[in-house]
């Protein structure tokens, strides 16, 4: 592993995030003249409109999002030591390229795009296993303990969130009387799309925890 290179990569990601964020908020608020809820709208939602003023901003940022996640996964482990960790590192990033895409493909695309969040689940919950799976079998370079035991309770986590019954109902609207008429709507939490933004956050706090754990490695016992 890299901390010198490490700790400036998850800086980087959790400020392109955030800017991400900031950036695809304002630019669906300019025209939608709605907010953002990240209940209910998917990561697409923030450039899908051609008349959007900031989309290229957004898709820039998303790749550039891609690269700093996939940046830190090069850099996490140390294959000199601990080959078995290849398969985690390209879990990690493929998993970077799979949520960058998520802002590009629409639902217009539905099959691509629910296959697009199936792999995100997936090669998240992958990653968190393999971390975990290296930490009690395989840890020649001594990973403190808590790493594999709280990516086993993430592990854990995702399964729950995944065995949720109303996920696999998302699809249906909600129908509200507005003025005695009946109008469709979305309901309040969407789950696909908010476990959409739920996995990204999952994949960044995997990111912080590989670093406070390679921090504890480094540090010279007294």
């Amino acid at each position: 592993m890299k901390i010198e290179i490490m700790i400036p990569s998850l800086i980087v990601i959790i400020m392109i995030f955030a800017i991400l964020l900031v950036v695809g908020r304002n630019n669906y608020l300019e025209y939608t003249k709605d907010k953002f809820d990240f209940r209910s709208k998917f990561p697409y939602e923030m450039q899908d409109k051609s008349y959007f003023k900031y989309n290229w901003q957004v898709r820039f940022l998303a790749l550039f999002f891609c690269l700093s996640l996939a940046l830190f996964a090069v850099n996490a482990f140390d294959m000199r030591h601990a080959s078995s960790l290849s398969l985690a590192i390209g879990v990690m990033i493929l998993n970077a390229i799979v949520t960058m895409l998520l802002f590009f493909v629409s639902m217009k695309n539905a099959s691509l795009h629910m296959i697009l969040a199936i792999a995100q689940f997936a090669l998240t919950f992958l990653s968190y296993a393999f971390v975990s799976n290296y930490v009690y079998f395989f840890n020649a370079l001594d990973y403190p303990l808590f790493l594999g035991i709280v990516s086993s309770v993430f592990v854990l986590v995702i399964l729950l969130l995944l065995i949720n019954p109303k996920l696999y109902r998302w699809m249906y609207l909600d129908k509200v009387e507005e003025n005695g008429e009946i109008v469709i709507k979305r309901p309040k939490i969407l789950l696909l799309a908010f476990y959409e933004w739920i996995f990204m956050l999952l994949t960044i706090i995997l990111d912080l925890l590989i670093v406070i754990a390679t921090l504890v490695m480094q540090t010279p016992m007294a």
